[in-house]
């Protein structure tokens, strides 16, 4: 198999601009700030965040999307108490150029988040979810790379680029789920789509680098793209927790999944803005840009090698996520999930599960992957005690959790 080596132009990061980190940690500190009540879906401060981004994308240049009368793409929520209530997707076009421009790239971050902690009554407001990494981080990327990659002139044949920011990823991929049956997506040839979720915490240059098993072509480039980063990447086959790419990839679109790594602050109110770190954001935008560049640029096309144990994509509307609180180490392990921590106060914790534990079976069913445990817990309700078996210390230890709907 041929490496793909990436174009010089691309290569040299200083011929559109340099990566300017603090500009996109004000990106996320905007996004994340208490005016915009946690972005939670089928609220007026999802919406408003929608506005936000699409001015971000209009000052970066995009155009809207062919078929589209704007850069917005509404649709309906559903499931989780949302019925009816109004969502939109935020589109930005970038026109192909010569053999290739019939083709299309899809780049994409999700930009909603849980919005308001409730107290026990269901309605007194203890707190924001800010969701500064969870995805304020991945959609202040996005727009660095709309701004950069839309302003790259050189005379090439070059992939349309479409740049998606998604709302309800959080209720079961529904934004996504969405932008696959509506224009400029629905039945046009996609060659990719790239997913950045929760890239703003850049620890020991250490980046997580999923979906590579969807096509033949992808490991390899990555690893040629990576000679001129350094980063140290944990490159994954499988990555398909429930985030947007998966959607895509149930539809038979190889993917590519960003990704700084799990963190005691997930989906807490904790997740502020000042823990987001902007020289990691902009070696993963200088990463994804390189990235994007030369799968659009590439004359061969990336076929796609179907995959299995696939969360549905927006599914599960209408139950209530099990929550089990592990937060997975994200590298690729001969079997089961291997474990980094456990979320304070979560199941996980109070049934005694910890960090170095690999997580190989739940109420008897062996778990394989990521996707075998997300696919479980799916399974499974609030208030259910399920088994969950790990390997520790050289045996096997079965612990009785009783899984909680994730506070909020």
């Amino acid at each position: 198999m041929a490496v793909l080596a990436a174009p010089a132009a691309v290569r040299a990061v200083g011929v559109i601009g340099d990566v300017d980190g603090q500009a996109m940690l004000e990106r996320v500190r905007t996004l994340s700030a208490e005016e915009l009540q946690g972005r939670g879906n089928g609220t007026a401060a999802a919406l408003a965040a929608a506005d936000t981004i699409e001015r971000w994308f209009a000052a970066a240049g995009l155009e809207p999307p062919p078929g589209c009368a704007h850069r917005f793409s509404d649709f309906t929520l559903g499931g989780q108490g949302l019925d009816g209530l109004p969502a939109r997707n935020v589109l930005g076009w970038s026109p192909g150029r010569g053999a290739l421009a019939d083709e299309l790239v899809v780049l994409g971050a999700h930009y909603d988040h849980l919005g308001l902690s409730l107290g026990p009554d269901g309605a007194t407001v203890t707190g924001i979810y800010h969701g500064a990494e969870d995805n304020a981080s991945g959609v202040a990327v996005l727009v660095e790379l709309a701004r950069r990659l839309h302003a790259d002139a050189a005379p090439t044949d070059r992939c349309a680029l479409l740049f998606v920011a998604f709302a309800g990823e959080e209720v079961g991929l529904q934004g996504a789920a969405a932008a696959l049956r509506a224009a400029p997506l629905a039945g046009r040839r996609v060659r990719l789509m790239l997913n950045l979720d929760s890239v703003g915490r850049l620890r020991g240059d250490r980046l997580y680098v999923g979906g590579l098993g969807s096509s033949p072509r992808l490991r390899p480039l990555v690893e040629d793209v990576n000679r001129g980063h350094g980063l140290g990447l944990e490159l994954s086959d499988g990555g398909w927790d429930a985030s947007d790419h998966v959607a895509f990839n149930a539809a038979g679109i190889p993917v590519l999944f960003l990704f700084t790594g799990a963190h005691p602050q997930y989906h807490s109110v904790a997740d502020r803005w000042e823990l987001v770190e902007p020289r990691g954001l902009a070696r993963v935008a200088a990463f994804a840009q390189d990235l994007a560049a030369v799968v659009a640029a590439a004359a061969d096309d990336f076929p796609y090698a179907p995959q299995t144990a696939l969360p549905s994509a927006g599914g599960e509307r209408g139950k209530t996520r099990a929550w089990l609180g592990t937060i997975p180490d994200f590298v690729e392990n001969a079997g089961g999930v291997k474990l980094s921590g456990v979320m304070p106060g979560s199941p996980a914790e109070e049934a005694g599960l910890a960090a170095g534990d690999v997580l190989v079976a739940m109420e008897g069913s062996e778990v394989a992957d990521l996707a075998g445990l997300t696919a479980l817990l799916q399974t499974h309700g609030a208030g259910e005690t399920v088994t969950v078996t790990v390997e520790r210390d050289g045996g096997r230890r079965d612990f009785a959790v009783t899984l909680r709907a994730r506070p909020r």
